[in-house]
């Protein structure tokens, strides 16, 4: 019988779902709509604000069959509208990509390693476009591959070294991040991640925004917090957060233009004396240089289902240790529920930490979380609204 986890989203625990705020406020600014959303939820006359999570199944890379199936590191996965899941991982010996049904049984491998047509050396990322079709970045090739969904190639074409995420666009256009390492970039910088809405011909038609790191041996002083941009494309929107602006979500339509900002009110979180000891002992020769804002930034990540929900991942703690809270957007930006996900695959590493592939369609939700061991799952939950 399969073990059934319910996250039952209440006032008292999880959720607030009986806000103050009846009437939402919105403004306009230079023509773009502004949604102005406070501390607490509003509450929307036959808008669902609750749900409930139920597990269906999960991939796990520590059991014996996934493992002789050749999947023993999950990284990066997307999810095809009939609810079959591709995986792609640096790690892998013989193949780069891996198909599970949407019961998580294995289906097949394809994507040989290796330098011929339709072989994969170094995947970077998977994402499936409107066409069902697979599309991944190799980066030591330097091609970005197009497969169906049974693992045949379409298409490989050239691309630049430095994209570092390719998006199909239902419109033909690519949303692609790129990253610009130190000599093209002002001194102050080490590298730049900047966001281009780009036409079929990968030529830049717009950027969206970009995440700055600084450079610690050129700068004066720089703030003692991993620089916040985050960003989803769903239901023919882009979402994009960058904390530079604040809680301030910018929403454009698939052509790049920008058709509302969503604000909110956040609950200040003081960042803590043992990260900042901890930081200060991994970048000691830059000690003097580093100073501490008295907050978090007001949130850390974003994702997006395909109804146009928007999902915040915010500072705030949940119940448990590793949880945090999230701000549930309905798709007119207007703030409905503040609810956590569990522990939800947040990842150490280089020391910083970051969050791992998640995606919510078709009423599912499909999370990448570590466990104690060190292996990690995919986690397929039912998502019910009520």
């Amino acid at each position: 019988m399969k073990k059934l986890i319910y996250f039952v989203l209440i006032l008292s625990l999880f959720l607030c779902c009986a806000p103050k705020q009846e009437k939402v406020e919105k403004i306009i600014e230079d023509g773009v709509e502004i949604v102005l959303n406070h501390i607490e939820p509003y509450k929307i006359k036959g808008e669902p604000a609750t749900f409930i999570l139920e597990e269906k199944f999960s991939i796990d890379t520590e059991r014996d069959e996934i493992a002789e199936a050749g999947l023993t590191e999950i990284w990066h996965f997307d999810v095809d509208s009939e609810g079959n899941i591709y995986f792609t991982s640096y790690f892998t010996r013989d193949y780069g990509v891996f198909i599970f049904d949407k019961n998580g049984n294995f289906v097949k491998s394809f994507g040989r390693r290796g330098q011929g047509p339709g072989e994969i050396q170094q995947p970077a990322s998977i994402k499936i476009n409107s066409r069902d079709e697979v599309t991944i970045i190799d980066m030591e090739r330097k091609k970005l591959l197009i497969f169906d969904k049974n693992g045949r190639l379409i298409e490989e074409m050239p691309v630049s070294s430095n994209m570092d995420e390719i998006n199909a666009l239902k419109n033909g256009k690519y949303l692609i991040q790129k990253r610009i390492v130190e000599e093209e970039t002002p001194s102050e910088y080490l590298a730049q991640l900047p966001l281009l809405l780009c036409s079929s011909e990968f030529e830049e038609i717009k950027e969206l925004g970009r995440q700055r790191f600084p450079n610690y041996d050129r700068i004066k002083r720089f703030k003692g917090v991993w620089p916040v941009f985050t960003w989803s494309v769903s239901d023919g929107k882009i979402f994009v957060g960058n904390d530079e602006s604040g809680y301030e979500i910018n929403v454009y339509d698939l052509e790049g233009n920008l058709i509302k900002k969503i604000k909110k009110e956040y609950k200040h979180v003081e960042i803590p004396e043992e990260y900042k000891k901890g930081l200060l002992k991994v970048l000691e020769p830059y000690k003097n240089k580093i100073y501490f804002p008295k907050d978090w930034p007001p949130f850390q990540y974003l994702f997006s289902d395909d109804e146009g929900r928007l999902f915040v991942m915010t500072f705030e703690e949940g119940l448990h240790t590793g949880e945090y809270m999230f701000d549930i957007f309905n798709p007119d930006g207007i703030f409905i529920a503040r609810a956590s996900l569990g522990n939800y695959g947040y990842l150490e590493y280089r020391g910083g930490k970051g969050p791992l592939d998640v995606k919510a369609t078709s009423n599912y939700l499909y999370c990448i979380k570590e466990k104690e061991s060190g292996y990690k799952k995919l986690v397929v939950y039912n998502m019910k609204w009520e």
